[in-house]
């Protein structure tokens, strides 16, 4: 099971629902449980592999927050990733090297947890850079390990 150390800052359901209509989507639920009791963090353990093997034992440094420090809140880095990521996808987490960890937003791809081994200046593009982590947050946790 993961721990992780949180931000100290908590969110209210009212907000998560201001964010969501000013961006214009919907967080899953399994999402939305985890901001409002965490907020995000430093999760430890802090391991996880693709869901086809592509890689494994990519560290996870930070899982992101709303309303906290901008270098951890989700919409800040949403918005400077506005021409390389498609508004299907939030940044949820970061991984040691650069790269994300995004969540599905919209239409098929909903809940789904994606890695983004991001370089500098590309898009997101599935099964080229952008790989399958976990059907759902909950799944995506439950594969964290030390």
């Amino acid at each position: 099971m993961v721990d992780i150390k949180n931000f100290g800052q908590t969110i209210m359901e009212y907000d998560l629902v201001k964010y969501e209509f000013d961006f214009g989507f919907s967080f899953p639920r399994e999402y939305k449980e985890f901001l409002k009791s965490v907020n995000g963090g430093i999760p430890s353990p802090n391991k996880f592999d693709l869901s086809k093997k592509e890689k494994e034992g990519l560290v996870l440094n930070v899982l992101f927050g709303v309303g906290v420090e901008k270098n951890y809140n989700v919409f800040y880095i949403l918005k400077g990733l506005k021409n390389s990521l498609s508004r299907s996808w939030i940044p949820i987490g970061q991984v040691e090297g650069g790269g994300l960890v995004c969540l599905g937003v919209e239409g098929d791809k909903f809940e789904n947890i994606y890695f983004w081994d991001k370089k500098e200046g590309e898009r997101a593009e599935d099964g080229k850079n952008f790989f399958l982590v976990a059907e759902n947050f909950e799944g995506f946790l439950n594969s964290i390990y030390g």
